[in-house]
């Protein structure tokens, strides 16, 4: 990856992609259908000692002719990887920042096409998993870790294969990956709905990690729209947001369930959900940056 400082959450913008719209096709609600997940979440002290980004001083610098939050689109959508399938291993953090955030990052920002910018979960989460039965879940800090010390390899050069968690990475995948790191990471206030923007309008996921609980699970009768949290949770599990909509007052997201899982792998979350207080089901937020 190249060393031009860009963010989990952030840079130069092209003017036609940042107004383009996407159209969702729905695939019929699967409220039965419980998926893995596997983010633990950190202590609140822990947490709150990450370094935090300074999210106005970042667009600033990175976007020329910006004003800070000023010039921010009423709708943008960052071309992303086709999302994937972790199937029934708790590897979803992995596959939000080594493949979601991470990907973009190589075919937003070096220009690399899909899918050959598509990086590999199995890199990241085969090395940070602790169980033999690939269901330990893993904590953004040492997922993202791994893509700042030793970067990921390709997706063609260590496929994933689910249930097969135990096999470490070679050495010829970790030079692959010791040429696409990212240089640093930290945290994103989630809750201001302008800071979200500012950097997934300039090309940056911000990577999310909440409780499912039966809400999320029963969206599908609303479209596809999580507005509010409700009903028994079953843990942790870490997405990445890619895009956004004033008109619909909320933001896209990318999911790890496959295509076939919601909105072709996506689905949105209400802007008043993520800004709430008490009824937040979010508890943590991050971005990275080269």
């Amino acid at each position: 990856m190249k060393k031009s400082f860009y963010l989990l959450s952030a840079v130069a913008l092209l003017a036609v992609a940042s107004c383009r719209k996407e159209s969702d096709s729905i695939n019929q609600p699967s409220e039965n259908t419980h998926h893995a997940l596997g983010l633990l979440f950190q202590t609140a002290e822990k947490y709150n000692s990450f370094q935090k980004i300074d999210v106005n001083a970042l667009r600033k610098k990175r976007v020329e002719g910006v004003n800070a939050t000023e010039d921010v689109p009423t709708s943008y959508f960052i071309d992303m990887p086709t999302p994937g399938d972790q199937g029934g291993e708790s590897s979803c953090t992995s596959w939000a920042t080594a493949y979601a955030a991470t990907s973009s990052f190589e075919h937003n920002f070096d220009g690399m096409a899909y899918p050959a910018a598509q990086r590999s979960p199995a890199y990241v989460y085969n090395q940070v998993n602790s169980s033999s039965d690939c269901s330990a879940g893993t904590y953004f800090s040492d997922n993202l870790n791994v893509l700042k010390n030793q970067g990921v390899c390709s997706l063609t050069e260590m496929p994933y294969q689910d249930g097969l968690c135990n096999i470490l990475p070679t050495s010829q995948q970790t030079q692959a990956a010791s040429t696409h790191k990212i240089t640093s990471w930290g945290t994103v206030n989630y809750k201001n709905i302008t800071d979200v923007k500012t950097l997934v309008s300039s090309n940056v996921p911000v990577l999310i990690g909440f409780t499912v609980d039966d809400s999320f699970y029963n969206m599908g009768k609303s479209g596809w729209v999580w507005k509010k949290k409700s009903g028994r949770s079953y843990g942790g599990h870490a997405v990445a947001i890619m895009g956004y909509d004033d008109a619909k007052q909320a933001f896209k997201v990318q999911n790890s369930w496959g295509t076939g899982w919601g909105l072709n792998g996506y689905f949105w979350i209400d802007y008043g959900l993520l800004s709430s207080g008490a009824t937040n089901p979010v508890y943590e937020g991050y971005a990275a940056y080269n």
